[in-house]
């Protein structure tokens, strides 16, 4: 039988310490990750919403059907950045929690990005480059997060009990 100890068991000459300090990175990444995220959303959100011409929807009684689904496409990515801002404050205060609140967000980005794209066959709702980008981001963001760099949020577990 295999008898090697694992990496983290193995000993260290005295002249090189083990850090404690390994999940530094992982939070910094992730939080730049999501705030990119977040600034993302939003700054298609403002672009949709400025590229309104609200003098001619004030002065029809109804706006041009343009108008409405460029309101709409707004309306949807606001909630979306402020949940990826909320994970993101999370994340930085507690990040056990946060991980897991930012893994809901991407799924909820996911999954809302997958039916848009299965029921909105005349891009009322979107762009196709536009949900294809924030798909990919969402995608990017999960691969991070699960990957071993990604799990550090999540602290280290417990000693795994010892067979005799």
């Amino acid at each position: 039988m295999n008898d090697a100890p694992a990496p983290q068991n193995i000993p260290l000459p005295g002249f090189i310490r083990r850090s404690s300090h390994q999940h530094r990175w992982s939070l910094a990444i992730t939080l730049t990750l999501l705030l990119l995220q977040t600034a993302i959303f939003w700054g298609v959100a403002v672009y949709l919403f400025t590229s309104v011409d609200w003098e001619l929807v004030e002065a029809l009684d109804e706006p041009p059907e343009r108008v409405l689904q460029q309101i709409t496409r707004a309306l949807v990515l606001v909630p979306f950045g402020a949940m990826l801002l909320l994970c993101a404050l999370v994340c930085a205060l507690w990040p056990r929690v946060g991980w897991h609140l930012a893994m809901i967000a991407e799924s909820l980005i996911l999954l809302v990005g997958l039916q848009v794209y299965l029921s909105d066959r005349e891009q009322l709702l979107t762009d196709r480059p536009w949900l294809y980008f924030h798909m990919l981001i969402a995608i990017l963001a999960i691969v991070f997060m699960n990957s071993p760099e990604g799990k550090l949020l999540l602290g280290q577990n417990a000693e795994p009990a010892r067979k005799s």
